[in-house]
C-alpha cells in the first residue's frame, strides 16, 4: 500500500520538501505548481529526487527559475512522471512547454537544443 501512496501523491502533487526524500532516484520530467497554477516544467537526467533536493537547498539558483524555485520552495507542490531514456525526457519536457507555456520556463531560456 505504501507504494500505491507515494504514486498517487505523485500524480496529485506533494510538498518539494517531502519530495526530496520520496521521489524516484530515475530519469524522468516534473511539473511544480505554486496554490495549484503550473509555474515550471523540467527533466530530470540524473534522477527525479536529485533534482528536487538541488532545488531545495539552492544549488540551482545560478539561473532564474532555479532561484524562483528556492525562493519559493516552501509554497510548491511537485508532480513527475518516470521516463526510460534522456530521449524520452527531452521529448516529454518539450511537449509540457509547449503545451503549457509554463511562467518559469519562459524567463529561463529553457532548451538545451
Amino acid at each position: 500500500m505504501g507504494l500505491l501512496t507515494d504514486l498517487l501523491k505523485s500524480i496529485s502533487g506533494m510538498s518539494l520538501k517531502e519530495a526530496t526524500q520520496k521521489a524516484p532516484n530515475q530519469m524522468g520530467c516534473y511539473k511544480i505548481f505554486q496554490h495549484g497554477s503550473l509555474k515550471y516544467v523540467g527533466k530530470a537526467e540524473d534522477g527525479i529526487r536529485k533534482r528536487f533536493v538541488q532545488y531545495y537547498h539552492g544549488t540551482t539558483t545560478h539561473y532564474s527559475s532555479g532561484r524562483k524555485i528556492y525562493e519559493n520552495r516552501d509554497s510548491l507542490t511537485v508532480s513527475w512522471q518516470i521516463c526510460k531514456s534522456r530521449e524520452e525526457c527531452r521529448s516529454l519536457e518539450k511537449k509540457w512547454i509547449d503545451q503549457y507555456d509554463p511562467e518559469w520556463n519562459v524567463q529561463s531560456g529553457w532548451s538545451n537544443y
